[in-house]
């Protein structure tokens, strides 16, 4: 399915920011060269490209909802759930992060949690996709529909942030990664 292809580099970016995520909320506990800018400057990535990938998602949900997929249960209710606790995760990280910064060491245990609570929620909802989701939308979607989905999701990129710009979400990575090699 082409619509799979289409999604698989924001899915490969996301995994690889998760990991850099997730491992720094395991240092975090460990040593005392983490900093809050760390988390701070993750969290542009998730307000920006993660939220743009939702977005994305909301065109599938829309082709779940026609093809007869309830919106309260099941997977579209999945996806949302997903979205929400990642939602709040990050919420909850960039503001314990800000406190931490202001001096609040108190805070980093929360930043701690709320990164871990971020990647472990996002990696469920990225396997959920592979494993749900996109056999689903193979069974339901028509020829037809999926060129309206990859329609609508080159419109979301030209319209939004991210047109010809993937290549600073990737050096926001390697920016996290590079920090993250630091600490240990």
């Amino acid at each position: 399915m082409r619509l799979t292809k289409n999604l698989r580099d924001d899915q490969e970016n996301i995994r690889r920011f998760l990991a850099a995520l997730g491992g720094a909320a395991v240092e975090l506990g460990h040593t005392k060269k983490a900093r809050p800018s760390f988390f701070i400057f993750a969290h542009s990535f998730i307000s920006e490209y993660v939220e743009v990938f939702f977005k994305k998602e909301e065109l599938l949900i829309q082709a779940l909802t026609d093809g007869g997929f309830p919106l309260e249960e099941g997977p579209i209710h999945l996806m949302r759930t997903d979205q929400k606790k990642s939602r709040e995760a990050a919420d909850l990280m960039i503001n314990s992060a800000k406190t931490w910064q202001s001096g609040d060491n108190k805070a980093r245990t929360e930043v701690g949690w709320a990164a871990s609570g971020y990647a472990s929620v996002l990696r469920g909802h990225l396997d959920r996709l592979k494993t749900l989701i996109f056999p689903l939308l193979d069974q339901t979607l028509s020829e037809e529909d999926e060129y309206r989905i990859l329609e609508g999701l080159t419109n979301i990129v030209f319209e939004g942030t991210m047109k010809n710009d993937t290549e600073k979400y990737t050096k926001i990575i390697e920016s996290l990664e590079d920090e993250l090699s630091d600490w240990k």
